[in-house]
């Protein structure tokens, strides 16, 4: 899925508050729109762009009702430090094998015959496997917190090391991780040239190194 297209989706208020509306249960379009004090035909509209992102699913009851749910589980991540900025959109979905093993896990044919004992216990698996969810939350913070901490000393120590702006901007994109010549200088947006001759004097400082078509931090 498109990060930008997404994001643009998802930047828009009533679309949220849709979202956020459908995650409780399934609605129509007339429930929507006077739980959310907006035009039925902008809820439409909202829908649309939602459904034709995969992001809500239509169905029709029993009535000839239309309802609309969310469709699929998607998981929005955005790290940013002093010097990375990142965004990961993964959409998360049960295939065949992963549904059978479920089912073969809370029992098929328990829940077939005992609805109520069925459904007390998966929703006891819900709140556990919410919890994880914090815990994996709070850990994932936690490293965050970390990383940007470490970050900002890298930050500081290129700082006193750098001789001029272009050889700090170099360390920073290297510090991410190894980068090869052509990415530097498409990174950078510095001519290959002023990048040639900043990796030379960097590595002369003892700061870089170059090993199998990539520059790194010493």
């Amino acid at each position: 899925m498109d990060m930008s297209y997404l994001l643009d989706i998802l930047g828009n208020e009533n679309r949220r508050n849709i979202l956020t509306l459908l995650s409780y249960r399934p609605c129509y379009v007339t429930e929507i729109s006077e739980e959310l004090k907006v035009s039925p035909k902008a809820i439409i509209d909202h829908l649309k762009i939602l459904e034709e992102a995969g992001l809500v699913e239509s169905y029709h009851d029993q009535q000839g009702r239309k309802y609309y749910e969310i469709a699929n589980n998607v998981r929005i991540e955005v790290a940013i430090s002093p010097i990375s900025f990142q965004v990961e959109v993964t959409r998360v979905e049960t295939g065949e094998a992963e549904q059978k093993t479920l089912r073969d896990r809370f029992g098929e044919s328990r829940i077939s015959e005992d609805l109520a004992g069925s459904l007390k216990y998966l929703c006891e698996e819900v709140r556990r496997l919410n919890e994880t969810s914090l815990q994996l939350r709070e850990t994932q913070r936690s490293v965050q917190a970390m990383l940007s901490e470490v970050t900002g000393m890298c930050i500081e120590i290129i700082n006193e090391v750098a001789s001029d702006q272009i050889e700090a901007e170099v360390l920073y994109l290297l510090v991410r991780g190894p980068a090869g010549f052509e990415d530097i200088a498409e990174k950078l947006h510095i001519p290959q040239t002023v990048v040639r001759a900043e990796l030379a004097r960097l590595m002369k400082k003892g700061l870089v190194r170059y090993k199998s078509g990539l520059w790194s931090i010493e």
